[in-house]
């Protein structure tokens, strides 16, 4: 796991700039999504159709690879970027304290979901957990590829 999250974080600092990070989002929480469908369904039918455990491993290593290549390292981009500089160093320590206290919660809930709303249905909450995500990045965050601060703070307070 530590292997592949590290292969593929250097991967996608190689290429955020050529690909975009949008493009990286899409691609990466699409797969996201597809590898937490599997693996739900994995628990759902994996010991009543006979599937190898090796099926679980496959996906959820893709899906680390895909959360990687994607909003594991586009987040961090994202939020060095679309901040005015006059606020950057407080704004982006409030987020990335916001994204520590989300990753804690997620951690601290998913023994009780798993518990709860079965091995399935957790993994199958995490896949639509992504749909807003896409949405979000879809409709609210502007392609910062190719693009200088100014001209991003630019878009920001375009408004103003």
């Amino acid at each position: 796991v530590g292997l592949v999250n590290t292969l593929t974080t250097v991967l996608a600092l190689a290429i955020i700039d050529k690909v975009g990070r949008k493009k990286l989002v899409y691609y990466g929480v699409s797969g996201m999504v597809v590898s937490l469908i599997l693996i739900g369904l994995y628990f759902l039918f994996g010991d009543s159709l006979g599937v190898s455990s090796l099926f679980l491993l496959v996906f959820f290593l893709f899906y680390v690879f895909c959360c990687a290549v994607s909003i594991c390292a586009v987040v961090f981009v994202l939020l060095s970027e679309m901040y005015p500089t006059k606020v950057r160093g407080l704004a982006m320590s409030i987020a990335g304290f916001a994204l520590w206290i989300g990753t804690y919660l997620i951690g601290q809930l998913t023994p009780w979901m798993l518990q709860n709303l079965t091995p399935a249905g957790t993994f199958f909450l995490f896949a639509l957990m992504c749909v807003p995500y896409m949405l979000i990045v879809w409709k609210l965050v502007p392609e910062t590829t190719g693009k200088s601060l100014e001209e991003i703070e630019r878009y920001w307070t375009r408004s103003e």
